[in-house]
C-alpha cells in the first residue's frame, strides 16, 4: 500500500506541473479598447514599419474619459472619440505642425484621413482593427510598456 501512495503522489507531482506549464503556456491577456498603447501596424491593407528617418512608431491610445493622444508619423494628436457598442469615432483631432520629410508627412495624412473616417472597431485579443463601414482601415497590435 505504502508503495501505491507513493506512485500516486509522484503522478499527481506530474499532472500538477503539467497544468503549470500549460498556465505559462497561455497567450497575454486581450487588451482593452482604452488604456492601451495600440501601435499600428496596417493602413488601407499595407504594412507598416517605421521609416529609418522615424523618431516614433505610430500610435494611438484612448482613455476611459473619452481622449485619445498618439503619434501620426510627424506629430503628435490628440482629440476625443465616442463609442457606443461597435461604433467608434473620433472627433476634434488636432496635432502640432512639424515639418517632416515627405514620406512621413504622407504617412501622416494618410493616417489622419484613416482616423477622420473611422465608424467603428473590432478587438480580436491582442489586435485593434478601426473600420469605415465594416471594412477595415487600420489594424493595430497593443505594446506593453
Amino acid at each position: 500500500m505504502p508503495q501505491r501512495l507513493k506512485y500516486l503522489a509522484f503522478a499527481a507531482a506530474i499532472a500538477m506541473a503539467g497544468g503549470c506549464a500549460a498556465t505559462s503556456d497561455r497567450a497575454k491577456p486581450n487588451a482593452s479598447l482604452t488604456n492601451t498603447y495600440w501601435k499600428l501596424t496596417q493602413l488601407d491593407g499595407t504594412p507598416v514599419a517605421m521609416a529609418p528617418q522615424q523618431e516614433r512608431e505610430v500610435r494611438i491610445t484612448l482613455t476611459d474619459d473619452g481622449k485619445v493622444t498618439g503619434f501620426t508619423g510627424c506629430n503628435r494628436v490628440m482629440g476625443g472619440y465616442t463609442v457606443a457598442g461597435r461604433t467608434l469615432r473620433f472627433t476634434q483631432l488636432a496635432g502640432t505642425r512639424m515639418a517632416c520629410p515627405p514620406p512621413l508627412m504622407q504617412l501622416e495624412s494618410a493616417v489622419l484621413a484613416n482616423l477622420n473616417s473611422v465608424t467603428g472597431y473590432q478587438l480580436e485579443g491582442e489586435k485593434l482593427i478601426l473600420l469605415k463601414d465594416g471594412a477595415p482601415v487600420a489594424r493595430f497590435e497593443s505594446v506593453y510598456l
